[in-house]
């Protein structure tokens, strides 16, 4: 974070040093830097420079300097003036109605912190080629139901195919900086069995059964399937004969489920019914489903062989994400960063029209 004010030029100038946060806090706003540096790569595009000759303060009115590079007013309102980024902000700041000054600050953080991980990548000589360039820009466009939705979307903040295609440059920058810094980062076995011992209720299997269905059309059917089975007829060959279900071929058989992920009128049936018993007919949508029961599994917790794939990704993204913290705390700890603040929030003093209709529309929500 950011403190040691001082005025410059008649603003507040924040130089940086390292200051000790909340343990709760700052992994949680740690877990998102780097998505909310990438997301305000789309957002806000292209760092701005200034135009040979222009001197600082002069439009576009420079909020903040890191290492010299300049982030303007432009980009915060841009941020601020977008209705999820202020959703966003109002969740990590944690209160439901934050004052203007507050999200201006975090959205001059979240540009700061954007610049120093791009810094990083010039300095890595990081680069990215077309193929990939094309592949991500590709990808992006899939995220959109079809080619006017993506218009839309692009009109609305002021992009082009070129400004894109240059966020997204931004954004594999990004990532390869994190995935440079945290490559290393190893969870040794006895870190996973320490924690497996300190989490054991924390990784349990729930109750498990294992199923058989058959699929018919009416009560006809069902009646007449239920009365063969109570002949002594064999579930799974009647479930190849005549069940519509897609499990035919398999006599049924769906495998152990979780009861919890079962549609609630099966999960109903399934909980009377004891190993070897048959239920039914339940309604599902437009059929019905004859279902047995072969066996119960009840909850357990998981041996350490079992859940050593889950704590070994856990401890890693834990520890990964604190190598990334400590790395950006050291950057803010030697580089030179200069926030400036007017008097008066830059989201009440230059939004335009269209910006403050968003913001009042927000509110009355």
């Amino acid at each position: 974070m950011y403190d040691t004010v001082q005025l410059v030029d008649g603003a507040m100038s924040i130089r940086t040093r390292a200051v000790s946060r909340p343990q709760g806090r700052s992994q949680a706003m740690g877990q998102a830097i780097l998505r909310w540096a990438i997301l305000i790569i789309v957002l806000v595009g292209v760092p701005t420079g200034l135009r040979p000759g222009q001197v600082w303060g002069e439009e576009p009115e420079i909020v903040a300097r890191v290492n010299g590079e300049p982030v303007t007013r432009g980009e915060v309102l841009r941020v601020l003036a977008d209705r999820a980024m202020r959703r966003r902000m109002k969740e990590e700041l944690g209160v439901k109605e934050p004052g203007s000054r507050e999200l201006e600050r975090l959205a001059v953080q979240k540009l700061v912190s954007r610049r120093l991980i791009l810094q990083e990548a010039a300095r890595r000589q990081f680069t990215v080629t077309e193929l990939e360039l094309k592949r991500a820009f590709t990808a992006f466009r899939r995220r959109f139901k079809d080619s006017r939705k993506f218009a839309v979307w692009m009109r609305e903040r002021g992009l082009d195919e070129n400004s894109l295609r240059e966020a997204l440059r931004m954004e594999r920058l990004m990532i390869r900086v994190r995935a440079a810094l945290v490559e290393g980062v190893r969870v040794t076995g006895d870190l996973a069995r320490e924690y497996y011992e300190a989490h054991r209720d924390d990784l349990k299997i729930a109750e498990e059964v294992r199923l058989r269905i058959i699929g018919v059309e009416d009560n006809v059917a069902a009646e007449e399937i239920l009365t063969t089975l109570k002949e002594g007829e064999d579930f799974s060959r009647l479930a190849r004969e005549r069940s519509l279900e897609s499990r035919a071929a398999q006599g049924g058989d769906m495998g152990w489920v979780g009861p919890q992920t079962l549609p609630p009128p099966l999960q109903e049936a399934v909980g009377t019914l004891k190993a070897g018993e048959t239920g039914g007919p339940v309604q599902i949508d437009d059929g019905l489903l004859i279902v047995r029961l072969e066996e119960r599994r009840p909850a357990r917790t998981k041996t350490l062989a079992e859940a050593r794939p889950e704590i070994e990704a856990r401890l890693l993204r834990t520890n990964r994400e604190e190598v990334f913290q400590a790395w950006l705390r050291e950057q803010e700890a030697k580089s030179k960063i200069e926030v400036f603040l007017q008097p008066g929030s830059a989201d009440e003093q230059a939004m335009t029209p269209p910006d403050q209709a968003m913001a009042l529309e927000e509110r009355e929500e």
